[in-house]
């Protein structure tokens, strides 16, 4: 090999030297972050806290009771008395369950109100209001004893064909009252009738010839509500019997802001008042419900629409009376006697002249104990789930660093290969200096 060759080779040997060693370096500096980052789990799995099974002794204790012959009670809590009383020791709270009759308002999830076309009317009394008019004219005018004046225009047969609603209402109440109709037309020239500002036609039905009514009665057609969901709704009438009365009295009491109180009173002997309409019942799992015309309206939407979904319908209030456990807490002045051992044995009120005896029970608080058992599930599952985690990284970091450390290896080998042949160039370039000089010295 030449001189400038060997030269050249030297060079490009301390070179790539340089370079090994550079990269041996910065995979040093890689494995230092890696064991950096391997302690600090380390360490966080040191600091995790494990959690504990909650153990049913915590949530156990002595319960003192005592029954007065109606009701078992329970000593809740006692303490002395701050002042020296010659009769009493303590004072005492204690309680009892009791099932008490409550009225409530629910609301009903998804009620699917469905709504029916139904014949309604108003009743004249024909001793008292009068009807008046002119068959010449075509109008007549009912008056009824309260003043109140409805005027009917006789209805014809091209004033129903020419309009739609007329016909649609016409319909409807001929259908109701089984009149003959033909193409959808009722075949009847006696009756009248006139748009009210609702929209809603009513009609009455006169004799021709003499304006007698053939009944009295003013009839027009409304959307009423039917069904909740399967369950028929029926609109009562009267208050049936003693536990109807008795239910809605509790409702109308326990719920005095609902819409019940529009239509259920008491009087001033405190009796229970109804007009007969706008109260609605209806069964639902084998159990009646009751529901007002105004929560009705406002569950299907007023006027009614009939392309309106059924199950976009606003949640339906609807109200019922029962009996449920409530917890009836005192808080007395008490003399308690001990035993031998500690425990209360007796208690006496200040409102109460019977001794009791108290009973002595081992309790568990089931549902404190069943939250912090749930607690503990929770926390272990968090815990072995963070352990997880910590593991997978740590297993993680380790793949990297035995491939840093593998790299590392080639690099020391590669560093061996490298210095030999730079020993052997370093070798051939002293040679052929001391071949050069001895040939110039001869």
């Amino acid at each position: 090999m030449g001189m400038a060759a060997s030269q050249a080779r030297y060079l490009a040997l301390t070179a790539r030297k340089t370079n090994t060693e550079w990269e041996g370096q910065q995979i040093n500096q890689a494995r230092t972050a890696l064991a950096n980052q391997s302690a600090n789990l380390f360490n966080r799995l040191l600091n995790m806290e494990v959690p504990n099974a909650p153990k049913t002794t915590d949530y156990t204790e002595l319960q003192y009771s005592y029954s007065d012959g109606d009701n078992e009670s329970v000593l809740e809590s006692w303490q002395k008395l701050s002042t020296a009383d010659p009769e009493y020791n303590y004072v005492v709270t204690h309680y009892y369950l009791a099932d008490i009759y409550t009225g409530s308002k629910k609301l009903l999830q998804d009620p699917q109100v469905q709504v029916d076309d139904v014949l309604k009317s108003i009743n004249f009394n024909k001793e008292t209001d009068t009807i008046s008019g002119d068959i010449s004219t075509g109008v007549i005018t009912v008056t009824t004893k309260e003043g109140n004046n409805y005027e009917y225009t006789k209805i014809t047969d091209a004033q129903v064909a020419a309009n739609e609603k007329l016909k649609e209402d016409f319909k409807s109440f001929a259908t109701a009252k089984n009149l003959a109709m033909n193409d959808g037309i009722p075949l009847t020239d006696n009756v009248y009738g006139y748009l009210d500002s609702s929209n809603t036609w009513h009609f009455f039905m006169a004799n021709e010839e003499t304006l007698e009514p053939m009944d009295y009665n003013d009839y027009y057609m409304e959307f009423s509500p039917s069904y909740v969901g399967n369950s028929k709704l029926t609109e009562l009438t009267r208050l049936a019997g003693d536990e109807e009365v008795a239910e809605l009295a509790q409702i109308l009491r326990d719920c005095p802001d609902s819409s019940i109180k529009d239509y259920l009173s008491f009087d001033g002997a405190g009796n229970l008042q109804y007009n007969g309409k706008g109260i609605y019942a209806f069964d639902l799992f084998g159990k009646t419900y009751f529901t007002t015309q105004s929560d009705l309206d406002n569950s299907v939407g007023k006027p009614y629409d009939k392309t309106k979904p059924i199950e976009q319908q606003p949640k339906l209030a609807y109200y019922n009376a029962s009996y449920i456990s409530q917890r009836i807490e005192e808080t007395n002045n008490a003399l308690l006697e001990t035993d031998g051992e500690g425990r209360f044995k007796s208690v006496k009120f200040d409102n109460d002249s019977v001794v009791y005896s108290l009973n002595v029970e081992t309790v568990t608080d089931e549902a404190a104990y069943q939250d912090a058992m749930n607690e503990y599930l929770y926390k272990k599952e968090v815990y072995e789930k963070t352990i997880a985690d910590i593991n997978a990284k740590t297993s993680i970091i380790q793949k990297e660093d035995r491939t840093l450390e593998l790299r590392l290896k080639q690099l020391d080998t590669e560093q061996l290969a490298l210095k030999t042949e730079m020993d052997a160039v370093q070798k051939v370039i002293k040679d052929n200096v001391e071949k050069t000089f001895k040939t110039f010295s001869d």
